[in-house]
């Protein structure tokens, strides 16, 4: 997978972006002396983090349940995007499981997230190592909620996993990205972090503001289909469910899809169907799939003869990336890239 990262502003990618996001912005842009600026800014995450936060922790979860603790956590055990959701919101977790493979996949998906600086728990889909997590006496752990359901811990483990410490169930499908990135800097600040600290997030919301500015003008009116695939199967994204779908929309941009009725994230579809999305002037594909599926796609008739993907205008839609102004800030301006290169096909 090739991403052309930063090609506008030069930045760097995201799984090196900066450390931690802030809630109150102009609090990190307020009057400095120019000769000292940068003389006391933080070079590492934890060192936005407060060293033992205080008083109690209260959180309703994606499912409506009452997290109620005396104390503020101070061992966190979180799922590959929530941690690198919340690492750069300025909180390192402790722990980790879910995508944490050397692909190019589960790259995004952790975002910043330092292996080294944590304890793995489980390195892909229904991994999770009970022992290992014991051992570390958690007080929380956190994971996604899709359809009212957790998305990584493992549904046979998920009472055993629960008796070690509660689980907060983080809400997968907020309204836009920028919900679910200021839900997340929320979270941390609730966790300890001081979310103010670093000037370098003021310049990330900067860059994820222009790149969204750029996404809307490039727009054009562009119909997208968002879609996934396995060698039998195409997978089209409803575009009501999913934050980065609902940006999208406000940004000028139709997105194609299933019944908006329907509560799936996905709709199904054989490949024989793959021509009833013609009218798509852009798709974009899931950065989770494998090779060996987009080079079986390649060989599908329907799929292959659809006027996006001979025209070329196809890019990758970044599931399960970190909502964070670094991550998105590059995956927009990705986006941005493919809209200015694309056409109405129409």
């Amino acid at each position: 997978m090739n991403r052309r990262l930063g090609t506008r502003r030069g930045r760097a990618p995201f799984v090196a972006a900066a450390a931690c996001a802030v809630l109150v912005l102009s609090a990190c842009s307020g009057d400095t002396d120019p000769d000292s600026a940068g003389d006391d800014k933080p070079d590492e995450v934890g060192e936005c983090q407060a060293a033992e936060p205080e008083g109690s922790f209260e959180f309703s979860d994606a499912r409506g349940k009452e997290i109620e603790l005396d104390t503020v956590p101070t061992t966190v055990v979180a799922q590959n995007s929530v941690a690198a959701s919340l690492w750069d919101a300025g909180y390192q977790v402790d722990g980790i499981f879910g995508e944490l493979g050397d692909d190019p996949a589960s790259v995004y998906q952790r975002g910043s997230v330092d292996l080294s600086k944590v304890t793995t728990i489980g390195s892909t889909w229904g991994e999770f190592d009970i022992d290992e997590y014991a051992q570390m006496t958690p007080d929380l752990l956190l994971d996604f909620v899709f359809d009212g359901a957790l998305w990584y811990v493992p549904s046979k483990q998920e009472k055993k996993i629960e008796k070690r410490a509660p689980i907060l169930g983080v809400n997968g499908q907020p309204d836009t990205v920028d919900e679910a990135i200021e839900m997340f800097v929320d979270l941390a600040g609730r966790l300890g972090a001081d979310t103010t600290c670093n000037e370098a997030l003021a310049d990330a919301k900067d860059d994820y503001d222009e790149a969204l500015g750029e996404v809307v003008e490039e727009a054009k009116g562009l119909k997208v289909l968002i879609a996934s695939g396995t060698e039998t199967t195409l997978y089209v994204v409803n575009p009501v469910t999913l934050p980065e779908t609902k940006t999208l929309t406000e940004a000028g941009i139709e997105v194609m899809g299933a019944d908006p009725a329907d509560p799936l994230v996905f709709k199904e579809y054989s490949w024989e169907e793959a021509g009833q999305f013609a009218d798509a002037d852009v798709i974009l594909i899931d950065g989770r799939n494998s090779e060996a599926v987009l080079a079986k796609m390649g060989t599908i008739d329907t799929w292959a003869n659809l006027p996006a993907v001979k025209a070329g205008q196809v890019g990758t839609w970044y599931a399960g990336a970190p909502y964070s102004y670094a991550a998105y800030a590059d995956i927009l301006d990705e986006l941005a890239d493919v809209l200015e290169n694309a056409e109405p096909l129409g």
